[in-house]
């Protein structure tokens, strides 16, 4: 497994060191600020304890923390579009700032715009949320690299030289944001001819069209599972993968909670709740293994810092601190437990509750961000609290040899052993 890995690190340092990839990666890690922020609140905001639940609705304090996650995760595409254009411009020594903004204008240029009742024009909000990410990576990348090229090819209005700097860049980027922003224009005019209509829609139809004949076998829900973490290496958000399957498995479950309302025993073991507590319990990979072994198990400051300040979070299924502070975003090393260790989980629920070992679990259908362990009791009872705890132990000792690798890299870089790449 060592050696394995080992291999595998080598290969991804240098894919790390390709332009694009390196600028993706930085600009993730610029944006993590965000979305630590807007995870704090977002829990602030969904504490199960129901007398807190009470105050934050009687005093009307739950309307105002939504909204720092809103400022802050729900733009989240629009800060990683300019931040990814900032850090391809700035590698090749260029006007980075220049870059981000023709970038962010490039990014909302090809979001189709909603017209209202009034008649005004709305951008829909959730292509600048994590779903609009892929996306937001596509533009900057494309930004960066041809604003890099057009600057370097001497493509710019040339200014005095006892015009004031500042004035100097401003002049210096308007023929390749011009060209930049033309070409991207061009995009959006000619998907508006196709059967995709918009740039999003073509990132959504190609990701959800393989998975619309998808039935809610386990071998489906397994692969659901599989595609959904693993489009996060491309910084995808998941559920743009299982929301396909979402309205088959709710149902599914109301179809139990009719039956056992009615006093009767449930039957379906697949359905919302089962992919909530098998597949995604504590967030996206089941993560939370990986952030133990960072708390308390760390040698690198780095990953111990990052540990704690992803414990309390993902307790309540906020996994973004994690997912994007490790990163998982590009990550040829942690992408392989990320992947597998929520799929091979999902499978062996499904034989331990046709074995009759696993109760099916109720239709009731709880809060998200209900912690692991209680939200296994609740829908469950204390056999499926107990495979939760077996499973996070699995998560933790599954992540080890992988997570063992990159802690030992950080701390050699952070003791000046090795240089950073």
């Amino acid at each position: 497994m060592e050696k394995y890995i080992d291999r595998v690190q080598i290969f991804a340092n240098k894919f790390g060191s390709i332009s694009y990839i390196k600028a993706i990666t930085d600009g993730v890690s610029a944006v993590i600020p965000a979305i630590i922020i807007g995870s704090l609140y977002t829990l602030f905001g969904n504490i199960q304890f129901q007398p807190y639940l009470d105050f934050l609705e009687s005093t009307g304090i739950k309307n105002y923390l939504s909204i720092p996650n809103n400022t802050t995760m729900g733009i989240i595409s629009i800060l990683l579009t300019f931040t990814v254009a900032y850090n391809f411009a700035h590698n090749f020594k260029q006007d980075g700032v220049s870059a981000g903004i023709i970038s962010v204008c490039s990014f909302i240029l090809l979001i189709p715009f909603e017209l209202l009742e009034s008649g005004s024009k709305a951008i829909p909000v959730v292509w600048l949320g994590a779903q609009g990410m892929f996306m937001a990576m596509i533009v900057g990348v494309i930004t960066g690299k041809l604003f890099v090229v057009m600057k370097e090819k001497n493509m710019e209005i040339k200014m005095p030289e006892n015009v004031p700097p500042a004035t100097v860049r401003a002049f210096s980027a308007i023929i390749p944001g011009l060209i930049i922003i033309t070409l991207f224009l061009i995009i959006h005019i000619g998907l508006e001819k196709t059967p995709f209509g918009t740039f999003p829609q073509l990132v959504s139809t190609l990701i959800q069209t393989p998975l619309s004949g998808i039935g809610n076998s386990v071998w489906a829900v397994a692969l659901i599972w599989l595609l959904s973490n693993f489009v996060w290496f491309f910084g995808i958000h998941g559920i743009v993968v299982v929301s396909v399957v979402n309205p088959i498995l709710i149902s599914i479950d109301l179809d139990n909670l009719e039956k056992t309302s009615a006093g009767l025993e449930a039957t379906q073991i697949i359905g919302k709740n089962f992919t909530n507590v098998y597949g995604g319990m504590t967030g996206a990979g089941i993560i939370m293994g990986l952030i133990i072994l960072m708390t308390f198990f760390a040698k690198s400051k780095q990953y111990r810092t990052l540990g704690r300040l992803s414990i309390v979070p993902d307790i309540f299924s906020i996994a973004e601190p994690a997912i994007f502070g490790t990163p998982i975003v590009l990550n040829l090393v942690l992408i392989i437990p990320f992947m597998l260790i929520p799929t091979i989980s999902t499978i062996v629920a499904f034989f331990l509750t046709k074995a009759g070992i696993l109760p099916i679990l109720s239709g009731i259908q709880l809060p998200w961000s209900m912690p692991v362990i209680l939200q296994g009791f609740l829908l469950g009872g204390w056999r499926v609290s107990l495979y939760q705890a077996a499973l996070l132990v699995f998560s933790a000792l599954a992540y080890y040899p992988f997570f063992k690798v990159l802690d030992q890299r950080a701390f050699a870089i952070e003791n000046g052993e090795i240089e950073a790449d």
